[in-house]
């Protein structure tokens, strides 16, 4: 089987789809469990730079989104983190981390604790 290349490109046009309700949460979590982690041969990225690829961290977001408790809202900080230009990694790294951050998340566990998708990980 020759190997998957997961190229920015498709990423945005999921997380586009996400955002505008074409796709809902668990398809999205679907998809990045199909792509992530990338350790096998048949998957990998496009835009690896050393050790670091924008592409591999917003789908290992995406690959756990239902324990991040992310939502289609916040498709933007992912889309953002996508045009980070080549060689500014740790720079687009770093503004991704803070706005992830930023989300108020004990106002989303009250949100979201009737959705089955989040249960598991909003039980205490």
């Amino acid at each position: 089987m020759p190997t998957r290349i997961i190229k920015r490109e498709e990423v945005v046009r999921v997380l586009t789809d996400w955002r505008e309700g074409r796709m809902s949460s668990e398809e999205v979590l679907r998809w990045a469990e199909a792509f992530y982690p990338s350790s096998s041969s048949d998957v990998e990225y496009a835009d690896w730079e050393g050790d670091n690829s924008v592409t591999n961290e917003v789908l290992s977001a995406l690959e756990s989104l239902d324990m991040n408790l992310a939502l289609p809202e916040d498709a933007p900080i992912y889309l953002e983190f996508l045009t980070t230009p080549p060689s500014r990694f740790d720079v687009g790294y770093t503004q991704f981390k803070q706005q992830i951050g930023a989300i108020d998340y004990e106002t989303r566990r009250v949100q979201l604790k009737d959705v089955p998708l989040y249960l598991r990980f909003l039980r205490k």
